[in-house]
């Protein structure tokens, strides 16, 4: 039978620190132990705590225990990390919680570690080969930004690099050469007998019946919870070891997050030529379109994930077909859970995201296989890739926009919405040449409407974001009066994105038109002039507007307008691709035609001809 460790963490930390330990502890080797994961969430940012929860729905045997206790202020800059005598308290606390937590489930064996570190993937199986009572892993940090690395282990007091004797005077050249030989030593990969240690330790289970603990000593003023822990374990006669072997690496700073990636990227990741995909898909009734979908990218994707979320025609049969990797999801009224779950089954380096509903076409498939040939190279995050929403009979796109599209799965990314809901990313984000197209088959419903309908009522505040999709679900429906509440709802809250807020602006004045409110439309189609250079999608409906109305030179002002605007914007927003291309041109030539300038019309139709 293996022994079963528990590997345990106090986590109070960043999201872009906290991603790389998670990545670190999920790669750890189990061929010849048993690990459990147990770790008290700190947090006080959301995401990091989010990024236990992926960790603990990826993972077996993972338990987190939500740590109530108000937060003391706790600050880490460039410099150093700031710690109050409150807050080592507090940690030794949460620690000695979790060594009464092994005790109490005859765990073999605890390995303590602190949220900003990476293992090697054998690291707690050699710690555990030694069997020794107390054996930490050795890692080396910069302590002051200017000064050398030193490691976290020591010989005597708080922090004595060097061993003295009683009544012993020694002055700096031997202190000096002493240091210097202790530090010289555990730079030779061994194991050697230490004074003190801490943050990524292995305790036998003999240890802790014995009755190591964190708690500070009342007689005794060393700073620092693993200094009363070393001096407890000293009384009892146990040992102190550190293992040099295979030093772990410490993001002690956010700056060490370049070479975190490195450590990841050359210790814990094995080296492959080409990285490897999961496609993980959210599902229900889709028996029309899921053949064609996954078919599209059979022999691209390494992985198929499907996550049912209450199926009753075909949908599972016709995904058995594709994959064994089908899942059941209660559906909650929550795009994202369902999203988050299907991300929590994916074992691959990368994961991409679709609707059943979406394409890869043919001409696209050589673009997406070299994209996963050159991905190991070009370490990126997540993925840009184009989404077309509608296409001519040509297949060429007339409404697009750009999707994070392929993320890397170490990095735990997650979602973030209840209804269109967004992949919350960060890191090198890179554009590919890739388009996936959105071939809708159902017409819209009013599922969504019903779902911020359902969250008003049960009194859930409602996001920025979720008021401009509340507008767009009202908008799509015909609800104008609703639309046009919702939408002047979020710009008042001037905490959306700016692409949402012209686009806010541009759909109230469709509202208005439909409604033959024909002031409120212009005002709302000169609003978003106040954001910068004109769209040409701004521009043509400008345009359109005079054109209506007669008014032609100021159409024709606004048509050329849009013909002098060339670089499409790259953050995700709507583009129309019309409006970039032949419309202006094809709306002056009507526009000259009227002023019965019929030379400049033709000019104008042949330039619109160019364009298609």
């Amino acid at each position: 039978m293996k022994p079963r460790i528990l590997i345990a963490s106090p986590v109070r930390q960043k999201p872009s620190i906290l991603a790389y330990f998670l990545f670190s502890l999920q790669s750890l080797e189990q061929e010849e132990i048993e690990l459990d994961f147990l770790f008290i969430d700190d947090n006080d940012d959301s995401q990091s705590t989010e990024l236990l929860k992926l960790f603990q729905s990826k993972m077996e045997r993972v338990k987190i225990i939500k740590n109530d206790q108000k937060n003391d202020l706790y600050m880490k800059d460039e410099q150093t990390h700031y710690w109050t005598d409150s807050l080592i308290e507090k940690v030794a606390k949460m620690k000695d919680s979790i060594i009464e937590h092994a005790i109490q489930l005859q765990y073999d064996g605890l390995f303590l570690i602190d949220s900003d570190l990476l293992l090697y993937p054998s690291t707690v199986q050699n710690l555990w080969g030694e069997q020794k009572d107390i054996i930490s892993n050795i890692f080396w940090t910069q302590w002051n930004k200017n000064d050398d690395a030193l490691p976290q282990v020591w010989m005597m007091d708080e922090y004595t690099l060097y061993q003295i004797n009683n009544g012993e005077k020694l002055d700096a050249i031997e202190i000096a050469k002493r240091t210097s030989t202790f530090i010289e030593k555990l730079k030779v990969p061994g194991v050697y007998e230490v004074g003190g240690l801490g943050a990524c330790t292995l305790i036998s289970r003999q240890a802790l019946l014995k009755g190591v603990r964190f708690k500070q000593m009342k007689n005794l003023s060393f700073w620092g919870e693993d200094r009363h822990f070393c001096i407890r374990a000293s009384a009892l006669e146990l040992g102190l070891f550190v293992d040099t072997r295979l030093p772990a690496f410490h993001i002690y700073r956010e700056s060490d997050l370049d070479g975190a990636e490195k450590f990841k990227n050359d210790i814990i990741m094995p080296k492959k030529n080409n990285a490897t995909i999961s496609l993980c898909m959210i599902v229900k009734n889709e028996e029309q379109v899921l053949a064609r979908c996954l078919s599209s990218l059979q022999g691209l994707v390494d992985e198929i994930i499907i996550v049912d979320t209450g199926s009753t025609d075909k949908t599972k049969e016709i995904a058995k077909q594709f994959t064994n990797h089908i899942y059941d999801f209660q559906w909650v009224d929550d795009f994202s859970k369902a999203r988050n779950f299907s991300f929590s089954k994916a074992t691959k380096d990368y994961i991409l995201w679709l609707d059943a509903d979406d394409v890869l076409h043919e001409k696209e498939r050589p673009n997406f296989s070299n994209l996963k040939k050159e991905l190991a190279n070009l370490k990126a995050d997540s993925v840009i890739m184009d989404y077309f929403l509608a296409v001519d009979q040509h297949g060429n796109p007339t409404l697009s926009l750009k999707r994070n599209r392929l993320v890397k799965r170490s990095c735990y990314f997650h979602w973030v919405g209840a209804v269109h809901e967004y992949l919350s990313v960060h890191g090198s984000v890179i554009q590919s040449n890739i388009a996936i197209t959105h071939c809708k088959e159902q017409a819209h419903t009013d599922r969504n409407l019903n779902i911020y309908k359902q969250q008003e009522e049960q009194g859930k505040p409602l996001s920025a974001r979720d008021l401009f999709y509340y507008g767009n679900e009202c908008k799509e429906l015909g609800i104008y009066e609703e639309a046009i509440k919702k939408y002047k709802q979020f710009l008042a809250t001037k905490q959306g994105w700016m692409e949402d807020e012209i686009a806010a602006c541009l759909n109230l004045a469709q509202c208005y038109e439909m409604l033959n409110v024909r002031d409120k439309q212009l005002q709302f189609l000169v609003k978003p002039l106040s954001y910068g250079i004109p769209r040409p999608e701004i521009c043509c409906r400008l345009g359109a507007r005079f054109l209506q109305d007669e008014q032609y030179e100021q159409a024709i002002y606004w048509y050329e307008q849009a013909t002098y605007v060339k670089n499409k914007a790259m953050q995700g927003n709507l583009v129309e691709h019309a409006a970039w291309t032949w419309l202006p041109f094809s709306q002056l030539a009507e526009c000259y035609e009227r002023l019965g300038q019929h030379d400049k019309a033709q000019e104008y139709r042949c330039l619109a001809h160019e364009q298609f």
